[in-house]
């Protein structure tokens, strides 16, 4: 659908009804962009329904996902695959309960809020093959030994501290003044990539950050041997979001990467796994790699309502209007509830009788309703369980 009424329709039909007052308002523009995202936290569009590709590709195990810039508060309506459909029902729940699962109860969503950030958690059983390279529970973990890489020191196993298995693979930044620490292995065993190729593969490795500062990049080296090797660069944590102090998952695509010497696709023997950093970072302890593990994905969709109720003229959505040729994401019965919206904003601050403003603000109400109970929301509905039997 074509959206077709723009910014400047919006204003000349508000104008009139407010008698050629606009010009008095402090802002029109502000009024009008108000007027949309008071109407659309009052009933849900179906013109605010939009489709995205899940990023990244839906994995069983994987749980953290980029969530929509513009989605509105929790509205999410569905997960559905491109293709064969392997998840049933999805239920929304808090982000607490769904930690408390662990990925226990497929099927579950939640929207996890902190920080200002937000992360899209999915609980899928999803048929995503997947191959562990490395649990990294110790330094002989997925065969040969891992040793130290860059400016990496004192590696050790912990067992007290870790995401996956029996422990997690710790290390210490030392005072050398290079610009790479991390972990490397020679001898790992055999992984065949021949069936992960094509583009929905990723590897997935859990990292502990002790410090974010100077830590410019992660990457992932794997091939025959430390002469013949693919490498792959990450500036950001699997859901997208910024590295945080503590425990991140990086995600490493195999797709767009940049080979050193040949390859052999079906016998990968050299993995490293390490950070680019300042020479300035030195003497720093406390950072671990756990569980090393190569998936295969099924690419899905997001469906959801969004929160943005404008499009530039080039189709681009926007949460709020600049200039009059935006366009008003709204189809016709839903663009008159927005002038009504506008109307009453506007004669509230151009000070018209509160009685008059009532009447109005009964009738949009009423008007709300039967567009309500005419196109009912799409949005999941919280579900919570309070105990676990």
């Amino acid at each position: 659908m074509s959206f077709i009424y723009t910014q400047s329709d919006l204003q000349s039909r508000i104008n009139a009804r407010v008698q050629g007052k606009i010009g008095i308002l402090i802002s029109a523009q502000e009024m009008m962009n108000g007027a949309v995202r008071e109407l659309k936290s009052k009933v849900d569009l179906r013109s605010a329904i939009r489709k995205a590709t899940l990023s990244p590709n839906l994995y069983n195990g994987i749980f953290d996902y980029t969530c929509p810039a513009d989605l509105q508060a929790d509205k999410i309506i569905d997960i559905p695959a491109q293709a064969i459909r392997a998840d049933g029902e999805w239920q929304l729940t808090p982000a607490e309960e769904f930690d408390r699962q662990n990925g226990k109860i497929p099927g579950l969503i939640a929207i996890d809020t902190f920080n200002g950030t937000r992360v899209l958690k999915l609980a899928s059983q999803v048929n995503s093959n997947s191959i562990i390279v490395a649990e990294l529970d110790s330094t002989t973990s997925g065969g040969g030994t891992w040793a130290v890489f860059g400016d990496a020191t004192n590696l050790a196993r912990d067992d007290a501290d870790y995401i996956k298995g029996n422990g997690a693979l710790k290390w210490d930044i030392s005072s050398a003044g290079g610009t790479t620490a991390g972990i490397v292995n020679a001898a790992v065993n055999t992984v065949d990539l021949t069936d992960y190729l094509g583009g929905t593969s990723s590897f997935f490795v859990w990292t502990k950050i002790n410090s974010t500062t100077n830590i410019t990049n992660y990457i992932l080296r794997f091939g025959t041997d430390s002469s013949n090797y693919y490498s792959k660069t990450v500036t950001a944590q699997a859901d997208g979001t910024a590295f945080a102090a503590g425990w991140n998952l990086l995600r490493f695509d195999i797709s767009s990467l940049t080979e050193t010497g040949s390859v052999t696709d079906t016998t990968l023997n050299y993995f490293a796994i390490y950070m680019t950093k300042a020479a300035g970072k030195i003497s720093e302890t406390d950072y671990k790699f756990d569980w090393l593990v190569l998936k295969k994905g099924v690419i899905h969709n997001t469906r959801y309502y969004s929160k943005y109720g404008w499009q530039s003229s080039a189709a681009a959505y926007k949460e709020n209007s600049t200039v009059a040729t935006d366009l008003v994401v709204a189809d016709t019965d839903e663009f008159e509830l927005i002038v009504k919206q506008g109307i009453i904003n506007a004669k509230k601050e151009i000070g018209y009788p509160e009685n008059e403003i009532v009447s109005e603000e009964n009738k949009l109400n009423a008007d709300i309703l039967l567009y309500a109970q005419n196109n009912p929301s799409q949005a999941k509905i919280h579900g919570y369980n309070y105990y676990d039997y």
